[in-house]
């Protein structure tokens, strides 16, 4: 579980749980516990958005559950997804 909620912890944690993700966090409040995440996998190819979506909220279960992370407002996109609907209107940097 991660303790101090910041946008490279978060983004460290969903990329060291699904190889090859590329992820960014905004803190939506400045209060480090409502954020919005876009999150590009290769796991999320071939799944139905609401199974990308539980992939990510059972990673960060642990946050969730003791209350340090409050709201998370997630765009997944598998390497394709982003690259024909993801680039234009999301950014990774």
């Amino acid at each position: 579980m991660i303790i101090q909620l910041t946008p490279e912890a978060l983004s460290q944690k969903i990329e060291q749980a699904l190889p090859g993700t590329k992820a960014k966090f905004t803190d939506l409040t400045g209060t480090n516990d409502h954020w919005q995440a876009v999150i590009v996998s290769p796991a999320f190819s071939g799944k139905p958005l609401i199974a990308q979506h539980r992939m990510v909220k059972q990673i960060f279960d642990a946050e969730i559950q003791a209350g340090h992370l409050h709201a998370l407002t997630i765009k997944t996109y598998s390497p394709d997804d982003w690259e024909k609907f993801g680039r234009g209107r999301d950014s990774l940097e």
